[in-house]
């Protein structure tokens, strides 16, 4: 069996991680951390501690314990990354969780912290790298390449031979044609179809998706 597991991240996701893990045998979640300016008044959530990540180590020692990180929203998709830095350097290993209800096909690379959720398909010979969320009723081709910290929401389809760079978001029931490249830091809209690469620091929406701006010094508008 492996370590037990300490969840640190957005509460929403670690709620619907929490109630999947129930089925998984191999993945029990101990405690919950927050940043100590988000930590619950009562130190509990969904009946588990929640503690502060600057003393995680006291009480939950990397030594014994693993974790999982968690972050979602286009608008931190900055802070994803120093937040997988921050638990790497407390001592962590951090661990993949992929739903007992998804299909993962043979021959898949994969770093770690990459989080999985209910009823995906991940096609043959993919790659995924770190750090990633990809949301219940995903589907995604054959030999796939996506890099680091991206979320891709819930009831995308993405073809197959798809490149998808690093600290991208895919909104809700996004289509992204075969053999394409989504590049660094793009944002795709929810429900947008995808026919063309994607511009580094792109916003893009609509069917077919257009660009609607770039974010390359910040984001200030939503899709």
């Amino acid at each position: 069996m492996s370590n037990p597991v300490v969840v640190y991240g957005s509460k929403f996701l670690a709620e619907m991680l929490y109630y999947d893990s129930l089925n998984h045998s191999d993945f029990k979640i101990e405690a919950f951390a927050a940043d100590e300016a988000y930590v619950a008044e009562t130190g509990y959530y969904l009946g588990l501690p929640m503690v502060a990540v600057e003393t995680i180590t006291e009480r939950y020692p990397p030594s014994s314990y693993d974790m999982i990180v968690l972050t979602t929203s286009f608008h931190d998709m900055r802070n994803r990354e120093g937040m997988y830095t921050k638990a790497k350097a407390l001592g962590y290993t951090l661990r993949n969780y992929i739903s007992p209800s998804s299909i993962v096909s043979p021959g898949l690379e994969m770093g770690d912290n990459n989080l999985i959720f209910e009823q995906v398909f991940l096609g043959h010979r993919g790659q995924l790298g770190s750090g990633n969320i990809i949301r219940q009723q995903v589907y995604v081709g054959h030999e796939f390449t996506v890099g680091n910290n991206n979320v891709i929401s819930s009831g995308c389809t993405i073809g197959g031979e798809c490149r998808i760079e690093n600290n991208c978001y895919i909104g809700l029931n996004a289509t992204i044609l075969h053999k394409l490249t989504i590049s660094e830091e793009s944002l795709v809209g929810a429900g947008s179809v995808v026919i063309r690469n994607t511009e580094p620091f792109s916003r893009n929406v609509g069917n077919p998706s257009r660009v609607l701006s770039y974010h390359k010094e910040g984001l200030k508008v939503n899709l």
